[in-house]
């Protein structure tokens, strides 16, 4: 006697090649010339980010330096090095607030709150310390 199966229920969120497109439309917009250092901030002449990222227990995962000048593409989000794979930090909130108060440096610091695995309680933990630099015109 053969058994009642159910049929398979389908995911009704956008295909993968939907997905991929709109990446890429993302990806053209950050590049185009309305996101340039100098549109987004005309007083600014420059700008460098310092990045140090370390884990939940405070081992050092790297450090980097980004530097833009007035016609670089600003994309000011940062990916978790961590554990979770799929975590960001956005910075395009703080450096609007230092450049905005004229301020000539800042920090900033944050922790990865993305899930270590889809239904985990554990958080990814990663943290990042962001030293801010603007030079202004």
């Amino acid at each position: 006697m053969p058994g009642i199966y159910r049929k398979k229920k389908r995911n009704t969120g956008p295909s993968k090649n939907e997905e991929k497109v709109e990446r890429a439309r993302q990806a053209k917009s950050l590049l185009g010339s309305g996101n340039s250092l100098g549109a987004r901030y005309p007083e600014a002449r420059s700008l460098t980010v310092t990045l140090s990222f370390s884990g939940p227990q405070g081992q050092p995962f790297g450090q980097e330096t980004r530097t833009f000048s007035p016609q670089d593409p600003c994309d000011f989000e940062v990916p978790c090095p961590g554990r979770c794979g799929v975590g960001s930090f956005d910075l395009a909130g703080k450096i609007d607030a230092v450049v905005a108060a004229h301020e000539a440096q800042s920090r900033a610091s944050g922790v990865c709150q993305e899930p270590l695995m889809a239904g985990a309680a554990d958080i990814c933990g990663c943290k990042l310390d962001c030293a801010i630099a603007v030079v202004y015109s």
